[in-house]
């Protein structure tokens, strides 16, 4: 899986040079020198946010705090300040770690690989429109940590439409990966006039399928 990473850090050459060093580890990183920048990458749904909490338009810790209200993305915190004040803070707005600066960018590339490790060593969990999805155990889970209860035919409809991402899934191909060899029995259910398949009769697909384009 290629594992996005948001850097937020005002300081130029701190942010080139772990930049440099994640980009050489094979991780896409989206650098952000503001809060402004970041909350724009932040809609390109990173798998893990390096925050400092001063920067030069907000703090960082009220962005954190902005963030939790409806996302659950893995956080480091990496800054200068080592006050245990603020390390509370950050950790009761469920900051995963807390790096104090000066950090070696090698030790820190570590770190933040053993982090992805932990949170991503499942491939059937992904993260689609700050939904949490299991694939594996069949639950979903909003940004408030609320399972959404969906059938295993809609789980089903999500991960094949998830897995496609970007290319055309067919008809014929939904149904047979979907209904399998019951599919003729559900036709005329599922399927509109056209023969397309009718996204709306799946409601609580909407909003998670929302940047998955479908194509009949």
């Amino acid at each position: 899986m290629n594992m996005n990473i948001l850097l937020v850090e005002d300081e130029k050459t701190q942010n080139d040079v772990l930049s440099n060093f994640l980009r050489y580890e094979g991780y896409t990183v989206f650098s952000a020198y503001t809060v402004g920048q970041a909350r724009e990458f932040l809609k390109q749904q990173p798998h893990l946010l390096i925050l400092d909490l001063m920067l030069p338009d907000g703090n960082g810790l009220e962005f954190l705090k902005e963030i939790r209200k409806n996302s659950t993305i893995p956080v480091i915190v990496l800054t200068a300040q080592d006050d245990e004040y603020t390390q509370i803070q950050c950790f009761d707005l469920k900051a995963d770690e807390y790096v104090d600066k000066p950090v070696s960018p090698l030790v820190m590339t570590k770190r933040i690989k053993a982090l992805l490790n932990r949170v991503y060593q499942n491939e059937d969990v992904i993260m689609v429109n700050g939904y949490q999805v299991d694939f594996q155990k069949f639950t979903v889970y909003g940004a408030d940590g609320q399972e959404i209860k969906m059938t295993t035919r809609e789980l089903n409809i999500l991960k094949l439409l998830y897995e496609n991402h970007g290319r055309t899934v067919t008809r014929d191909g939904m149904l047979d990966a979907v209904w399998g060899n019951d599919k003729r029995n559900h036709i005329l259910g599922d399927f509109n006039g056209d023969g397309d398949i009718d996204i709306l009769s799946y409601p609580k697909l909407k909003d998670s399928a929302s940047d998955i384009e479908v194509l009949s």
